[in-house]
This record gives structure tokens, C-alpha cells and sequence, in this order.
């Protein structure tokens, strides 16, 4: 008997490995979504995609597909970090591209997540 549903993105991180540990420690159900699977969670949805379209469609389908009718208790994203470095730097624009597509877009996937799948009163 599971303690609920969660879906934690960002699961393979150091922070949100941590995360999925302990809910699994309680006994929740856990969907990791990640650019690697996290051996501790129920299911892993690797994300895939050039563009943010085509992550949030990847993400959010394989998501459906792996809860059927069920809903989540919680909608934990733990994806990116500040990774543009200084604004001197030549590399500042290309890294903060990258942050962005790391940060960002897994922010706003995880709320389209919880838009669509999370129970009433869940997190």
C-alpha cells in the first residue's frame, strides 16, 4: 500500500535524490523526471526534446501514461541552478541559455504538472 503519489523533478540531483529517498522512506510512490534514471523511484521519465514544447509534451505524456486516472499528492521540482557565471565573462550568455533551459523550463513543466495532476489540497 503506497502513502501517496509524488513527482519529483530534478530526482537525480544531489538535492533531489535526496528527496525521492525519503519519500520513498515513507512509503509514497515516486515518478523521478530527470536527464538520468534514479535507481530509488518507481518510475523514471528521462527528458527528451529540443525545444520547451516538445520537452513539456514528452514530460507531461509519459506522466499521464504512468498514472492512468490516479492523482499526486505532490509536485516537487529540484531541476537547475545558476550556472550563467559573471556577466564579464564571454561565456555568460550561452551559460545563462543553458541555465534557463535547465531552471526554467523544468519549473514551468512541473507546473503544468501539477495543473493537471494534482489532487485537491495536494502540494
Amino acid at each position: 500500500m503506497v502513502a501517496g503519489r509524488v513527482v519529483v523533478y530534478g530526482g537525480r540531483g544531489a538535492l533531489g535524490s535526496t528527496v525521492v529517498n525519503l519519500f520513498k522512506k515513507s512509503s509514497f510512490w515516486v515518478i523521478n523526471i530527470d536527464m538520468k534514471e534514479n535507481e530509488a523511484a518507481d518510475k523514471n521519465i528521462l527528458v527528451s526534446g529540443d525545444t520547451w514544447t516538445q520537452q513539456e509534451e514528452n514530460v507531461c505524456g509519459e506522466v499521464a501514461s504512468a498514472l492512468g486516472e490516479e492523482k499526486l499528492d505532490a509536485v516537487l521540482c529540484f531541476a537547475g541552478g545558476w550556472a550563467g557565471g559573471a556577466p564579464s565573462s564571454k561565456e555568460f550568455i550561452k551559460n545563462a541559455e543553458q541555465m534557463w533551459k535547465s531552471s526554467v523550463w523544468p519549473a514551468s513543466i512541473t507546473a503544468r504538472l501539477a495543473c493537471l495532476h494534482l489532487r485537491e489540497g495536494g502540494t
